[in-house]
């Protein structure tokens, strides 16, 4: 890996874990009963509250994600694909650090023929 910056994806890594958990903490996903509201409003609630609920899952998800580049960054193991152990192109980690495959490992994993470690 001597064409990454090691420090400096590990500094983007680190500021996108910290965004992301800052947006968890300030999704409220608490429903106020101190009055009755009407089925409009506790429709419209709980349709907010599934969204948010599914935004928090995929932050959690790609919050997973980032640790275990992390990880793999103080293993000495970052930008090898989990997979086939080939280097991950420059280009795919510069776009998404936290990547696990290579291309061509991940179109098996998003075709359902490999699955996720």
């Amino acid at each position: 890996m001597t064409d990454l910056n090691l420090d400096q994806i590990k500094d983007r890594l680190i500021a996108e874990r910290d965004n992301i958990l800052n947006k968890l903490k300030e999704n409220d996903l608490s429903i106020d009963d101190s009055e009755t509201p009407d089925p409009v409003d506790l429709a419209v609630r709980n349709y907010s509250k599934n969204v948010m609920l599914a935004v928090s899952e995929n932050e959690s998800r790609q919050l997973t994600l980032i640790n275990e580049a992390l990880t793999r960054l103080d293993d000495d193991e970052y930008g090898d694909c989990q997979n086939c152990n080939k280097p991950i192109n420059l280009k795919r980690l510069d776009a998404i650090p936290w990547a696990r495959y290579c291309l061509s490992c991940q179109e098996l994993v998003e075709q359902g023929l490999l699955d996720e470690e």
